[in-house]
C-alpha cells in the first residue's frame, strides 16, 4: 500500500474545516451521483441506518483531521470493514465510490477549495479504501 504524501497530508489537514463545515452537503450529493451512475448499488443500502448519510459525513470529517494519525482511525476502519462484509461490499464498488465521492466535493466546493485539494482527497481515499480493502480481504478468509 501506498503511502500518503506528506504535501497531501498537509493540505488535508489545512481544509479540514473546509471538509467538516460541508460535509453533509458532500455526502448528500456524492449519493445522488452514486445512485445516478450506478444505480444497481443501491441495493447495497437496502438496509443501512437512515443516518447513513450522516455517519459517512463524520466519518469524511473525522479522516480530514486524522489523515497524519491513521491509529487513531483504525478501530472506526474496522467497524466499517465488519459492516461492510455483512452487506457484500467488494474491491470494485470503492472506484465508483470514490468517483461519486470526488465528483460531490468537486461540485460542493468548487471555487473554495484551495490548489491541490482535489489530489490529495484522491489520494486519501484511495489510501483509506486500501486499508479498507486489506481489513475486508482479511474477513472474507476468516468466513470461509
Amino acid at each position: 500500500m501506498q503511502e500518503l504524501s506528506q504535501k497531501h497530508i498537509d493540505i488535508v489537514k489545512e481544509s479540514a474545516e473546509l471538509i467538516t463545515a460541508n460535509d453533509l452537503e458532500i455526502t448528500n450529493k456524492m449519493y445522488e451521483i452514486l445512485f445516478y451512475k450506478y444505480p444497481h448499488l443501491e441495493m447495497l443500502f437496502e438496509n443501512a441506518p437512515n443516518n447513513h448519510f450522516v455517519k459517512l459525513a463524520e466519518a469524511l470529517s473525522l479522516y480530514a483531521v486524522n489523515i497524519d494519525k491513521i491509529e487513531k482511525l483504525t478501530p472506526a476502519l474496522e467497524l466499517i470493514a465488519i459492516k461492510h462484509v455483512k452487506v457484500n461490499i467488494r474491491p470494485g464498488h470503492y472506484s465508483m465510490v470514490g468517483m461519486a465521492l470526488i465528483e460531490a466535493i468537486e461540485e460542493v466546493l468548487d471555487e473554495i477549495a484551495p490548489i491541490g485539494f482535489i489530489d490529495a482527497w484522491r489520494e486519501v481515499y484511495k489510501y483509506v479504501s486500501d486499508i479498507l480493502i486489506e481489513m475486508e480481504n482479511k474477513l472474507y478468509k476468516e468466513l470461509k
